[in-house]
């Protein structure tokens, strides 16, 4: 490091930068010399060194000033500077680090004080370089695996929702009986269980994506369109399903607060018990007046609690290993809400009396 390293010493005393000069030299950096603030930052504007060793009482430009000025730029605001002066007080060391100094040292100092220093702060530097070009490689990497499950849940729609579309026209015309009626029907339910898949891994591509606007969620008609996705399944397994007659607005994104409703209903028509009861409802939050919090009640077992405390986490199944389904869709539920502003929550009902999934989001 100390041989690739580039330091620049300012200082308007010969004496000093004769010292530091040699000391530095000989032991394997690169110093560079600037008399006095103006020709400092000049000389950085030219040569970018990896750290600034600063005097402070100059004339024309003090430290303090070169500092700030080295602050402003984008160029030069991460090249750490380490003040070395006579100015010792409390005030003058605060002034040095508000500034944007990274360390501050006194004179009379000793030589192997000073290299540890600058040694520490390289080091510093170095790490923050690696993190910062370890960060870039991620956005990148991430950007690029958005993309490509972007493009390759885009391709397989076309022919999942032939196969869906196709199947479900064989079965309408009634003429299947027995097995082949079975194996249609099988073959129907795993379609749209991958069509599912599909349209979980669009949503999180969507949720990951930085820039967000929040708008007016119309509740009413987002539950409505939540309810008629789910509506097959409903009639299917006869749940019984009760709903307010009315929803408050909220603030959010339509299609996503619409994807986590279909989840949370989804998972309650699949862990109810016998007949299915399912209960969607809202409440004000006495602690928190700026938020509703939106629930959906099944009458299953309940969740024990080890497992409530991690069933949002990525791939973690509503009832263990042996449930039905990819484990996917309540981490995005959590991604969905937090990412509005809102949190989730998960609890059993008294006595075994089923689930309560909740969801809460600003008020409109």
């Amino acid at each position: 490091m100390e041989s690739q390293a580039r330091i620049l010493l300012v200082d308007d005393n010969p004496t000093n930068i004769d010292v530091l000069y040699n000391f530095l030299a000989d032991v394997g950096y690169e110093v560079l010399v600037a008399e006095d603030g103006i020709s400092a930052l000049e000389r950085v504007s030219f040569v970018k060194p990896d750290l600034i060793l600063l005097d402070v009482m100059m004339p024309h430009v003090d430290g303090f000033e070169v500092c700030r000025k080295l602050q402003e730029d984008e160029e030069t605001r991460n090249i750490p500077v380490i003040f070395i002066t006579a100015l010792g007080s409390v005030e003058d060391k605060i002034t040095g680090f508000q500034s944007g100094g990274v360390d501050y040292v006194t004179k009379p100092f000793q030589n192997d004080e000073i290299l540890a220093r600058i040694r520490n702060h390289l080091e510093l530097r170095s790490t923050r370089k690696s993190l910062e070009i370890q960060n870039e490689q991620l956005r990148s990497q991430n950007e690029s695996l958005d993309a490509y499950a972007r493009t390759v849940a885009h391709d397989l729609k076309n022919p999942l929702n032939l196969i869906i579309n196709f199947s479900k026209f064989i079965q309408d015309e009634g003429m299947l009986t027995g097995v082949p009626k079975e194996d249609l029907e099988r073959i129907i339910d795993s379609a749209e269980h991958m069509n599912h898949i599909i349209q979980d891994l669009l949503l999180l591509a969507q949720v990951r994506r930085e820039d967000v606007e929040l708008v007016k969620v119309n509740m009413d008609l987002v539950v409505q369109l939540s309810v008629d996705r789910m509506m097959g399944e409903v009639n299917k397994q006869n749940v019984i399903l009760e709903q307010p007659d009315s929803w408050p607005d909220a603030v959010g994104v339509s299609s996503w607060v619409q994807a986590v409703w279909v989840n949370y209903i989804s998972n309650a028509i699949k862990y109810g018990g016998e007949p299915k009861k399912v209960k969607l409802s809202w409440n004000e939050i006495p602690d928190n007046p700026d938020y509703y919090r939106f629930n959906v009640e099944d009458n299953g077992m309940g969740i024990p609690e080890d497992q409530r405390l991690k069933i949002f986490d990525e791939f973690t199944r509503v009832g263990g290993e042996k449930s039905e389904g990819h484990g996917i869709g309540l981490s995005i539920v959590r991604r969905i809400i937090r990412r509005l502003g809102g949190d989730v929550e998960v609890e059993s009902l008294d006595h075994g009396q089923g689930s309560r999934f909740s969801f809460t989001l600003r008020k409109h």
